[in-house]
């Protein structure tokens, strides 16, 4: 009978010491699961799966053996966390996000392009680099003032303030650009200094997909922005034409989840609401966001899955 109780007594034991060692291997997983590498078989996250198990049997070890250490570690992670949410540094609103995060499912959100690239010449390129005036202190000014214009108040939810400044940069320009041809039969591009007065008439940018593009390009650049510019062709009304859109980048895959969480449920929620976002991989393992302006938020849809030629601004 004293067995059966003592039996009963450590199943209890080993079933609270694995549920407190789960609760609280949840923060510290939370904190270190995006700084692991992507491992990933059909479909399983692997690395999350791996990650938990190991801070998991670490915590529950620990439990068992040395609780009075755990429970100071403890103690002293409420303290700290208590202290970082006061100074603002790392708020219970960012331990909120990250664990939303964590739940977000990546796989349903985003969407890796497949190209079709023919590695032409790049036209015009010597104009188009000429016309990205980043350097101009006008141009420069414009940027940062639209960079900061916009998010500022969830900011601190992003751990690379530069994406918070590209979206708000996406936002301003698109926001404010109209659609106006070039001449007939004739490529005009517009300096992004020259574009930025046009504010002044009406408060509207207007120009083509060239002129959009070196806006667009000009501004992520003067705010420490990577752009290429890619050029494409599509078919409308059943003619070929041409087209070229700005992609900027944001860092690797395992940025690329933060990103995506960003958009979809802080920055972009309602515009990218039932939408994908979409994006470009290259060779490097690099991640560049779709900026163009078929679609109001940053990561819309490309309009076509060619990929003529593309220059890194």
């Amino acid at each position: 009978m004293e067995e059966e109780k003592e039996s009963k007594n450590n199943g209890t034991t080993i079933l609270l010491l694995g549920v407190l060692s789960a609760v609280l291997s949840m923060p510290l997983f939370i904190l270190l699961y995006k700084y692991f590498p992507v491992l990933e078989i059909g479909g399983l996250r692997l690395d999350h799966i791996l990650l938990f198990l190991a801070i998991f049997f670490a915590t529950y070890y620990l439990l068992k053996k040395m609780r009075l250490v755990v429970y100071g570690i403890l103690i002293a992670g409420l303290v700290v966390l208590t202290i970082t949410n006061f100074s603002n540094v790392y708020t219970l609103e960012n331990l909120y996000h990250d664990y939303s995060q964590l739940l977000f499912d990546l796989s349903e959100n985003s969407l890796r392009q497949k190209f079709q690239s023919n590695d032409t010449f790049f036209k015009k390129e010597k104009e188009l680099r000429e016309a990205i005036d980043y350097k101009d202190p006008e141009v420069r000014n414009y940027s940062t003032s639209i960079a900061v214009k916009n998010f500022q108040e969830d900011a601190h939810l992003s751990k690379n303030r530069k994406w918070v400044q590209y979206f708000s940069v996406f936002k301003e320009i698109y926001t404010h650009w109209v659609y106006v041809f070039d001449p007939v039969n004739e490529d005009y591009y517009s300096n992004a200094s020259n574009t930025i007065k046009q504010l002044n008439d009406d408060n509207l940018f207007k120009g083509d997909c060239d002129d959009y593009s070196i806006m667009m390009a000009a501004a992520i650049k003067s705010i420490g922005g990577e752009v290429r510019l890619v050029r494409t062709s599509l078919v409308q009304n059943g003619k070929t034409i041409g087209h070229m859109y700005p992609e900027v980048k944001i860092g690797d895959e395992k940025d690329l989840e933060m990103v995506v969480y960003l958009l979809k449920n802080v920055f972009f929620s309602e515009e990218s609401k039932g939408k994908s976002i979409f994006y470009f991989e290259d060779n490097k393992g690099f991640v560049w966001l779709n900026f163009d302006y078929n679609d109001n938020y940053p990561g819309g849809k490309y309009m076509s899955p060619v990929r003529e030629s593309e220059i890194i601004i």
